[in-house]
């Protein structure tokens, strides 16, 4: 019997040489889809747009909007004791007294106030009793104010976080229906599954102040959701998530309702919207509140799924030192004035950049 061999040297040489080329085919593969990714990378950095913020002075709060509660009572200082007036003067004093006595801001009650609360430049936290309510919502500032028509928004997500690019899907759904406003949103990714980063609800009233939130509900991943209350009764802003307090004056937003109070002002007053303009607004948190001073840095081109257009870029730029996020909003008149940029940026350069793909009005 006679051996046969399973390959001929030539067919075998064939082969090798066919293993050879195909190793080099997949090299080549990997290097161009390598660089191929980092020119895209390279691209999307240099498309990536800058900001330059006009140098403004840092907010200086307004004696019409709140400051916060301070928890530890401080101790009242003792009262000087009247002079006793001379019998022949008693009609010409008690003049004196009673004028005395309402002329101060402050209530003259023998408890003591709570912390800087007692200042007469801000309101102090009142209850539902308190007959000095009403004079404290008129310290808000009123705007000429044209809600948007109620419309579903979906927008595009980029966010780089962890030295990682991530794409998502993010919705908002804005309803304004007689006195009443609703803002549902969310920012999600689909993997194998979908994954809810975030979801916020914000509600209340449309009035004389504008979008006027009477609470405020967050929920971010792995976390417990937290409410922020705008309490019409006790006139006092308050947080789930901590013991701060603020009393409410009217104006005051939460971080939702505050690109809707933007578009609102700018749809019913457009003459507040100039470069180099700042609108001052009281925002309160998760867990406390500031003063955030928007400046109007002017109007824009910019690029969506649909194509091109102008819109209105406004900054609201943190305090120095400060860990909170930048927000960059940019508003199309040309579209009501709904927002169709939104740009949160944190201290550290991580950033999320949602923009309008899709718009549908109701």
């Amino acid at each position: 019997m006679t051996e046969t061999k399973a390959f001929p040297p030539t067919r075998r040489w064939r082969i090798a040489a066919l293993i050879v080329v195909t190793i080099l085919l997949h090299v080549l593969a990997i290097h161009w889809g390598e660089a191929s990714f980092n020119a895209a990378k390279a691209d999307d950095q240099a498309s990536s747009m800058s900001v330059t913020l006009v140098p403004l002075k840092q907010p200086k709060q307004p004696v019409s909007l709140p400051v916060a509660t301070k928890q530890k009572a401080s101790r009242p200082k003792p009262r000087p004791v009247p002079k006793a007036a001379p019998p022949t003067d008693t009609s010409t004093s008690s003049v004196t007294d009673a004028s005395s006595v309402t002329a101060p801001a402050v209530p003259t009650s023998p408890e003591p106030a709570s912390g800087d609360t007692a200042d007469a430049a801000a309101p102090a936290a009142t209850s539902a009793d308190d007959k000095t309510a009403p004079k404290q919502q008129e310290q808000g500032t009123h705007y000429q104010f044209a809600p948007p028509p109620s419309a579903d928004l979906e927008y595009e997500v980029h966010a780089f976080f962890d030295n990682l690019d991530w794409h998502g899907t993010s919705t908002q759904a804005w309803k304004a229906d007689g006195g009443r406003y609703v803002v549902d949103g969310e920012v999600y990714v689909r993997m194998f599954t979908k994954i809810t980063f975030l979801t916020y609800t914000s509600q209340g009233d449309l009035n004389e102040f504008g979008v006027s939130p009477e609470i405020y509900t967050e929920k971010k991943r792995n976390r417990a959701a937290t409410n922020t209350h705008f309490n019409r009764e006790r006139n006092l802003v308050s947080f789930s998530s901590s013991t701060t307090t603020y009393p409410r004056v009217g104006g005051e937003q939460d971080r939702a309702s505050i690109v809707w109070q933007l578009a609102a002002i700018g749809r019913g007053d457009p003459a507040k919207f100039a470069p180099g303009a700042v609108i001052d607004m009281f925002v309160a948190g998760v867990r406390d509140g500031e003063v955030w001073r928007m400046q109007i840095i002017g109007q824009e081109d910019i690029r969506l799924s649909d194509g091109a257009h102008q819109a209105w870029h406004v900054v609201r730029q943190p305090r120095p030192g400060s860990y909170d996020q930048r927000l960059d909003i940019w508003l199309d008149p040309g579209r009501q004035w709904y927002p169709v940029r939104l740009r949160f940026t944190e201290t550290n350069g991580d950033y999320l950049e949602m923009s309008l793909s899709k718009l549908k009005t109701r």
